[in-house]
């Protein structure tokens, strides 16, 4: 994760909006923070943390985060990241709060958007959860990207539980982590195998054996049936023919019982065809001319009564035609005078708005008189408010030009805050210069005590130690010597005449040299090389210790260079900052008076808070006054205006009566005016109506009696008309009766009514006669065909039991050929399926062997546990590189065989030992290696291009020699394409670092950020 663009407001101590670039603070590789404490420099780690995860090192959710994370001058608190994640895709990422304006302490949870850079635009995600992108949890990200304040020392001292998740996490070690995976399939498996165990039960007593049985039983049984078949075949060949000739016989007899049933009908059927011709011959003839003769009756009688319902209606008509003529009559003398009414009609309606006006007249002059007396209060009161505003102007005017120079007091605070800060420098600087001289003192008394001289030490040692080296080699030659001899003395002791010797190999031996016991000589010589070698260690120790001292010494007296340089510096900054002091009417040794100022300047500002506030209401409220003011000068222009327009309609409305006059109505009550007025147009009305609805009653009726006066002659006609038709047609009648075998026309009605339905009896008939003579046919036919044969019953009967019992046998053998036959079947797919589960069980078995000892392997996370140990040997190797050469290769780290950390101490004979027993500077190198070996672990696992690491705490606990090791290390690695951003208060570090920001704490705008 690289940051590109860091934005803070109303975080912490950052009340106004600060912008930090990281871009060219990690173009160079190597970049710092510096501050004072407490001036926010931790408060940018934090929120870059809480950006990303939500969290924070000093707060969680259960502290009130996000109201103690806002500035408490601050309504609204944001943040904006935009980083380059692993991927190197660039994104950004807001989160936002706000402070409830009815309630100071509640405050609103984070807004938080994330956004991804595609195409030069910022498309927003739909979730905002940034694990992922980073590829990091919110706590190994403080162990391997940004490491706050408390936390450097977490990685070392982790469990080993706790580790192994960490390595887990951040190289994917959970695709070693199988247990689960292994457990699935094995259960799987487990099953399967169950199962088919299950199975091959229900196949035990499938063999070969059994097939080879049933398939001979199969044999047997088809032979019998295939004889038994063709006996059957004939058999029923012979009852199929005495079958048919029973059947020949039945169909005889029963063709001969329906043709006596058809010859009993043949009477009947000849008389119904008789009645059919007569029937016809009537319909054919009459049935046309009797419905024409009905239906002239029909309509001279509907014609009939037609005539008599419109003679009436005529009537009727007549009646009222003549009552409506006299009404009208009577309404026709008010229908004349009805002008003269609406003009009186039209002069009450003006009287009646003489009246109203009059009256709106008399209640306008009172509200205009009342207004009058508002507006003369109003005016009383809009004096005397602006007499208070221009009093609360001028005091308010007096306290400004009263009021110290703000700026002034702010440059002045600046001056005597960093005149603080320089003193508290000197101060430390002392003290540092003390504990110095101090530990230089008590370093010389340790050489004084060794009586050592560093001068002439190196020399004299070397002389020692080649002195003692001489005498190692003749005390071992010495050794050598008497070694042999005793050697020699034990073989003369054991030689035996007649044995080959076992030097020379000579069997006789003349001359044997007596030795003597040189035991004691030997121990002697032991001791001298013992206590040789003892010296000699004593004295590489000796010379390890004092060049440890004097290391130390020259570390301390270089510091101590240094360190006056640095006082010397620091009274020159402390001289230029004295000439930076320009105040007259201040002390620069004494910053009471400031302090009274700046109290002064707030009291008054306070003072002038008040006045500004009373004016900002006093003015208010006059302006309210005048609004008031000017309402109620416009109601009273608009009383006049409408009281003048009242005024002239009456005069108007006067002049335009032309029958009534004003003077006899202007003192009668509008209640009585107003019912006249109302009744008159009422009756005025109701004439208008009358007549007009006469009238037009009139002319209607007249109509209606003309229209009902032809419509009854038309009837007239039409009866006439049907008078000749009927003649005509009785004469038409007479003439078809004498030429028919009817004699009189009731005669032809009675045949008409029997109503035959022709073309089905006609059909009936047809059907009668052939169906007569196909059965005549049919017997005759059957007669000639069994003239010579004749029909057994009980011969019939016998053949059919001799079949009945043949097929029951032949379905029984069937039956068993094809019960055997499926048996086979059955068999050997049983036995073949057997097979298949066999060869499966023993794949399976196998494969339940295999995963068993797979499981055994993963289980517990064991496999994760080794293939962690193996990168945390592979971190502590890359982590030596430069922990051996921070402290000297004096120490070293190694991972024992619980997987915790040890340190290796070569001072102490390599010797290993807690790395809880390391001082506060070796625990901040150690870790300082430790973390940079992890962060180039995870940026060749992320196959990164780049990849960030922040400090933020350790440099304090080092010594100048530390230190200059410890920032030649991360100097190095810009070189390796790191970018290594560090915390710290401690300045010399600030000129040594190629390009830093500074945070500086304002009492008025809070932290302010700067770039160096």
């Amino acid at each position: 994760m690289i940051p590109l663009k860091l934005i803070l407001e109303g975080i912490y101590s950052y009340q106004e909006r600060q912008t930090i670039d990281f871009t060219a603070l990690t173009d160079v590789g190597l970049f710092g923070i510096f501050g004072s404490v407490g001036s926010g420099k931790s408060s940018i780690l934090e929120a870059i943390t809480y950006a990303l995860y939500g969290e924070t090192e000093r707060l969680n959710a259960r502290d009130k985060r996000a109201y103690n994370m806002m500035n408490l001058k601050s309504n609204r608190s944001y943040i904006e990241l935009d980083f380059i994640n692993f991927e190197d895709r660039t994104f950004k990422i807001t989160r936002e709060f706000k402070r409830n304006s009815k309630n100071f302490e509640d405050v609103k949870s984070p807004n938080v958007v994330l956004y991804e850079r595609i195409n030069e635009q910022w498309i927003p995600l739909e979730s905002s959860h940034a694990q992922q992108i980073v590829g990091l949890s919110y706590e190994n990200f403080k162990r391997t990207i940004i490491i706050p304040q408390g936390q450097f020392k977490e990685f070392i001292e982790l469990g080993a539980k706790e580790r192994t998740d960490m390595m887990k996490e951040i190289f994917q070690l959970h695709r070693f982590d199988l247990q689960d995976k292994v457990s699935i399939l094995y259960k799987k498996n487990q099953s399967a195998l169950d199962q088919l165990n299950g199975q091959l039960v229900g196949f035990e007593e499938i063999t070969g054996d059994l097939i080879e049985k049933t398939n001979i039983e199969l044999q047997t049984e088809r032979q019998t049936f295939d004889t038994f078949e063709a006996s059957h075949k004939l058999l029923q060949e012979q009852f199929q023919s005495l079958k048919k000739l029973k059947d020949d016989f039945h169909e005889l007899e029963k063709l001969k019982s329906s043709f006596q049933q058809l010859a009993a009908q043949k009477v009947e059927k000849e008389s119904l065809r008789l009645r059919l011709i007569r029937f016809e011959n009537a319909q054919n003839n009459f049935m046309h001319i009797l419905k024409t003769k009905e239906k002239l009756d029909q309509d001279k009688i509907y014609e009939e009564n037609r005539r008599h319902k419109e003679q009436i209606k005529y009537e009727e008509i007549q009646e009222l035609l003549k009552n409506c003529s006299a009404q009208l009559e009577k309404r026709r003398i008010q229908y004349n005078l009805l002008p003269q009414r609406r003009i009186q009609e039209l002069d009450l309606e003006l009287i009646t708005q003489l009246i109203t006006f009059s009256e709106e007249i008399k209640s306008l002059q009172e509200r205009a008189q009342n207004g009058r007396r508002v507006v003369e209060e109003t005016k009383e009161l809009q004096k005397y408010h602006k007499v208070k505003a221009q009093e609360t102007e001028a005091k308010l005017l007096k306290l400004k030009q009263a009021k110290p120079s703000a700026s002034e007091l702010m440059e002045l605070g600046r001056w005597y805050t960093k005149q603080q800060t320089i003193q508290q420098q000197e101060s430390d600087l002392g003290k540092q210069l003390a504990e110095l001289d101090y530990a230089i003192s008590d370093q010389n008394k340790v050489l004084q005590n060794e009586g050592i001289d560093i001068g002439g030490y190196q020399s004299n040692h070397q002389a020692e130690i080649h002195a003692l080296e001489e005498k190692l080699h003749r005390l071992r030659e010495e050794k050598a010597h008497l070694l042999l001899q005793q050697k020699l003395t034990e073989f003369a002791d054991n030689l035996v005449d007649g044995s080959p010797c076992p030097l020379c190999g000579a069997i006789e031996h003349p001359t044997i040299v007596k030795g003597h016991d040189i035991t004691h000589e030997i121990m002697a010589n032991d001791k001298l090389i013992n206590d040789t070698n003892e010296l000699v260690r004593y004295k590489i120790d000796q010379k390890f210790r004092i060049e440890s001292l004097a290391i130390r010494l020259q570390s301390l007296t270089d510091q101590r260079q240094d360190l006056e340089a640095k006082i010397v510096s620091h009274k020159n900054l402390q001289a230029s900052h004295f000439d930076q002091f320009v105040w007259q009417n201040y002390d620069s040794k004494d910053e009471s008076g400031y302090i009274r100022k700046k109290q002064e300047l707030s009291s008054i500002e306070s003072q002038i808070g008040e006045a500004e506030q009373k004016l900002a209401n006093d003015l208010g409220i006059l302006s309210s006054i005048e609004e008031k003011l000017e309402k109620y000068n416009k109601a009273l222009n608009q009383f006049e205006l409408e009281e003048a327009g009242k005024q002239a309609q009456i005069n108007q409305n006067t002049l335009n009566l032309r029958q009534l006059s004003w003077s006899d109505y202007q003192y009668r009550a509008h209640e009585e005016i107003e019912r006249e007025y109302r009744n008159l147009k009422i009756d005025n009305l109701q004439i208008e109506k009358d007549y007009v609805t006469l009238t037009e009653q009139i002319n209607d009726l007249n109509n209606q009696s003309a229209a009902q006066n032809s419509l009854i002659q038309a009837i007239i006609g039409q009866l006439e008309k049907i008078a000749d038709e009927s003649l005509t047609l009785n004469k038409n009648i007479e003439q078809q009766l004498h030429a028919s075998v009817f004699e009189t026309l009731d005669e032809v009605k009675q045949t008409l009514a029997e109503n035959l339905q022709v073309q089905q009896i006609r059909q009936e008939l047809e059907q009668f006669q052939v169906q007569f003579e196909t059965l005549k046919a049919q017997i005759a036919q059957l007669d000639k065909k069994l003239q010579n044969q004749v029909y057994d019953e009980a011969v019939f009967t016998k053949h059919e039991l001799y079949l009945v019992e043949s097929s029951a046998h032949l379905k029984e053998l069937t039956e068993n050929v094809a019960r055997l036959t499926q048996e086979l079947d059955r068999l050997k797919a049983a036995y073949a399926q057997k097979e298949n589960l066999l060869q499966l069980h023993l794949k399976l078995s196998l494969r339940n062997d295999n995963l068993k000892q797979l499981f055994n392997l993963f289980k517990a996370a064991g496999f994760v546990q080794y293939v962690s140990s193996i990168y945390l040997r592979q971190l502590c190797d890359h982590a030596n590189i430069r922990f051996h050469r921070m402290t000297r290769n004096q120490l070293s780290l190694q991972i024992n065989d619980n997987n915790d950390f040890e340190i290796i101490d070569y001072l102490n004979e390599g010797k290993s030992r807690s790395v809880k027993t390391l001082s506060g500077g070796q625990s901040f190198q150690v870790s300082l290696s430790l973390a940079l070996a992890l962060a180039e672990s995870v940026q060749s696992n992320t196959k990164a291009t780049k990849n960030f690491f922040f400090i933020d705490e350790g440099f304090g606990t080092q010594d100048l020699a530390s230190v200059n090791i410890v920032f030649e290390t991360l100097l190095d690695l810009r070189k390796e394409n790191r970018i290594v951003g560090i915390i710290s208060h401690v300045e010399e570090l600030k000129e040594r670092i190629p390009i830093s920001l500074s945070i500086e704490k304002d009492e008025e705008r809070g932290s302010q950020i700067f770039s160096n």
